[in-house]
């Protein structure tokens, strides 16, 4: 089959060549779907694995400062000074609020 030139000629390479075009698209974009999909599969459970965890144990640190504050407040109460509440093993941050929690007066 000889080459058609001219205009018809044109418009049929053209066809051709988008036809070759969605095929090469078409495979191009299944894997980058299928990549795609594994890369989220790791992100997810890997951040299953390593935050929640975190997110857990930040959550029982706060309780136990919390718990802790708690009983310092009642030691106080009692009498009790900072120096000896730090002799009995208290947190520091249980003993004092931290500057940056103070509000601005």
């Amino acid at each position: 089959m000889s080459e058609v030139g001219g205009l018809k000629g044109f418009f049929q390479r053209a066809g051709k060549s988008l036809s070759e075009a969605k095929v090469v698209a078409k495979d191009w974009s299944w894997w980058l779907a299928g990549y795609g999909a594994k890369a989220g599969i790791f992100l997810a459970s890997t951040s299953m694995v390593v935050l929640m965890p975190l997110i857990f144990e930040i959550n029982r640190e706060v309780m136990t400062i919390d718990s802790e504050r708690t009983m310092v407040k009642e030691l106080r109460n009692q009498g009790h000074s900072d120096r000896q509440l730090q002799e009995m093993g208290y947190l520091e941050l249980s003993l004092h609020t931290p500057a940056v929690a103070k509000g601005s007066s």
